[in-house]
């Protein structure tokens, strides 16, 4: 009897630890993901309300002439599952540290197929994500292309003021700013 009681608790036990297993698998992404956006970790940039934009913008009216230039270049790239491309309209802008910028990408369904996709993104060197700063993205939500549809993506961005006083960050003159299109999973119904 003793035996047989141990092998049900161990059983148990082992079936509670397959269980927190996968449970916690399915939760790393999303808490990873939360991590890296409050930290800035692994390049993921902040994202800004208005008001903070509209700081920067004056902050960045109050900034000399002079003030540190910053090229940043766009990539697009999209994930073998999903039948579009994606790409940067223009490739590559110059702008003053604090200054607003307006970037759009363009996308196109290319298959017969209403197609719903998702982007991830980052920003390269990684230790300039936390000063990469998004105020509106296409990154948000879900993107719906029909049937050979083009869309134009904007992102709207600046690079705050303060990376300026980050020594760490002084070699910084380019920052490479990447999305990937994922095919979006189907809702749950």
């Amino acid at each position: 009897m003793a035996a047989a009681r141990a092998n049900r608790m161990t059983a148990l036990a082992a079936a509670l630890a397959v269980a927190a297993m996968v449970g916690a698998s399915f939760a790393a992404v999303p808490l990873y993901r939360i991590f890296c956006q409050v930290t800035g970790f692994g390049g993921t940039t902040q994202v800004a309300g208005q008001a903070a934009a509209q700081a920067a913008a004056r902050d960045a009216a109050v900034l000399a002439k002079g003030t540190r230039l910053i090229t940043v270049s766009m990539l697009g790239n999209v994930n073998s599952s999903l039948p579009w491309s994606f790409a940067p309209v223009k490739p590559k802008i110059t702008l003053r540290v604090g200054e607003n910028a307006l970037v759009t990408y363009r996308a196109t369904n290319f298959s017969d197929q209403t197609v719903t996709g998702i982007a991830t993104f980052n920003v390269t060197p990684h230790k300039a994500g936390p000063y990469f700063v998004k105020v509106e993205c296409f990154c948000f939500s879900r993107q719906t292309l029909k049937p050979g549809e083009s869309v134009d993506m904007p992102v709207s961005f600046f690079v705050d003021p303060r990376l300026t006083k980050d020594r760490k960050l002084d070699d910084v003159t380019d920052i490479a700013l990447s999305y990937t299109f994922f095919r979006a999973p189907e809702p749950q119904r």
